[in-house]
């Protein structure tokens, strides 16, 4: 019937790429700047859905992640302003600057580990083949909507699974909470992460308004949100820039047996608070964990946990000092668990104890390194322990004094 027709039609469309849509082809001509809806490739009476189908596509392919062009900014730009005269929705550039936000020293906020397999090359193939079956399974029977919205997603065709979403309501199929989840998880790889002081630029801010949307049909059509899709919601606040809306939902989560966050929500909760330079929400976070802990549910840490908790306590930043206080429970329940910092970390805590002059948790620092045999600068770590003793003797005279008045 001309349902399924529309369906395979889509799934052709996913095995073959290389064919132009219009949208593409609307990217590639050669574009009246003036007009907003010869900018998006459409006619003037073209519909509110097909302007909004259309912006993404464009925005999309002309964001600076997903094309090398030297006219990409430039090209977002015009396509977002023309979005806003259609639509009335606000135009923000936002910033253009890479994330995550270097800091003044030029540092990057979490440094990337070297990537190491966890099991042996044939586990790796192994797991490649089982994820093509049901890929392959899709071509010999009948797909269905959500396979295609899965088939566009994975090609990174948001636009096309959006279409494919609103088909599939005016055919009158209630889509799953699993079908939102994806389309939530989609809208969020395609924005782009908003750092420290940055504002979203237009693409950003209007994909969160369309995650809001999607959650808001969600539950108008009957679909109740699972954990998962909790979660999804969270990374979209939180690569957003949105973290006030993050930390109410995840306490949200935190007040409902049913939604009760683990690992990974945690790790998803430390990771944005830490990516916006929002390092005290990150430590509210680390204190649920806590409280967590205390029940039966006991959510674990993991080396990211514990990698994000550092980088939020020794963060430079006019809160360092008060910050800098938590550094010894995260140390101790690091050596609980038998986990230490790298040499680098390390390096960054000592930094960080010198700038706050903080002797004491400087000493604690000490301590995990010389248990740990990390390989320390080695004159860094003299002039730590130089300082830690003239605090201590500070700290002995001082004490001498108050005894020898107190007689």
């Amino acid at each position: 019937g001309p349902r399924m027709s529309r369906i395979l039609g889509g799934l052709r469309a996913v095995q073959h790429p290389r064919r132009s849509s219009p949208f593409a082809r609307a990217l590639c001509s050669s574009l009246a700047p003036k007009d907003p809806y010869a900018v998006l490739g459409l006619q003037p009476k073209a519909s509110a859905n097909d302007v909004k189908l259309a912006y993404y596509h464009l925005a999309i392919a002309s964001s600076q992640s997903n094309s090398s062009a030297p006219d990409a900014q430039e090209r977002f730009n015009e396509v977002g302003r023309a979005y806003s005269a259609i639509s009335g929705e606000p135009f923000s550039l936002g910033d253009s600057s890479a994330v995550p936000h270097a800091s003044a020293s030029g540092e990057s906020p979490l440094q990337q580990a070297p990537f190491v397999r966890a099991y042996p090359g044939w586990v790796h193939r192994l797991g490649e083949y089982l994820e093509r079956v049901p890929q392959r399974l899709d071509l010999w029977l009948m797909p269905s909507w959500s396979s295609v919205i899965y088939h566009h997603l994975r090609a990174g065709e948001l636009a096309q699974a959006l279409h494919t979403l609103q088909e599939m309501k005016d055919e009158g199929e209630t889509p799953t909470h699993a079908v939102y989840e994806m389309m939530i998880r989609g809208c969020t790889i395609a924005m782009r992460r908003v750092g420290p002081g940055q504002q979203p630029d237009h693409l950003t801010s209007n994909l969160l308004k369309k995650v809001l949307e999607l959650w808001a049909d969600m539950h108008q059509q009957g679909r109740t949100a699972d954990y998962w899709t909790y979660n999804e919601l969270i990374r979209a606040f939180g690569k957003a820039g949105a973290i006030p809306q993050a930390m109410e939902l995840f306490e949200r989560m935190c007040g409902n047996v049913r939604l009760l966050p683990e690992e990974r929500a945690l790790n998803s909760m430390y990771e944005l608070c830490v990516l916006s330079g929002n390092y005290a929400y990150a430590l509210q976070v680390f204190e649920e964990h806590e409280e967590l802990r205390k029940s039966l549910w006991k959510p674990r840490y993991t080396p990211v946990s514990f990698s994000l908790l550092l980088t939020a306590t020794a963060r430079a930043g006019p809160d360092l000092p008060k910050r800098l206080n938590e550094l010894p429970r995260v140390l101790k329940l690091m050596q609980r668990h038998g986990i230490f910092p790298r040499a680098e970390a390390c390096h960054n805590l000592l930094s960080a104890c010198i700038a706050a002059d903080n002797m004491a948790v400087a000493a604690k620092v000490v301590a995990m390194i010389d248990r740990s045999g990390q390989a320390v600068d080695t004159e860094l770590l003299q002039r730590v322990r130089g300082a830690i003793a003239l605090a201590e003797q500070s700290s002995n005279q001082a004490s001498t004094k108050q005894l020898g008045g107190g007689r």
